[in-house]
């Protein structure tokens, strides 16, 4: 019987430690996280024509960046 609680006890710890690390990962990452929101909702603001013009020079400008 005590084996079987010190694997729960075992499993609850890793299962804390890793929970730890999703949260620790979702606070470092919350600027990027937001920047693309913003960036998102003001995409949404512009006319079709305006986001694939803007679409098309992204793309070119790494194509150029790229070498290709």
């Amino acid at each position: 019987m005590q084996i079987v609680l010190w694997i729960i006890a075992a499993c609850e710890v890793i299962r804390a430690v890793q929970n730890a690390i999703q949260l620790h990962m979702l606070s470092r990452d919350r600027g990027a996280r937001e920047n693309a929101y913003s960036e998102f909702v003001r995409s949404l603001k512009k006319s079709d024509r305006e986001f694939v013009r803007e679409l098309l020079e992204e793309f070119e400008r790494q194509e150029d960046h790229d070498g290709i």
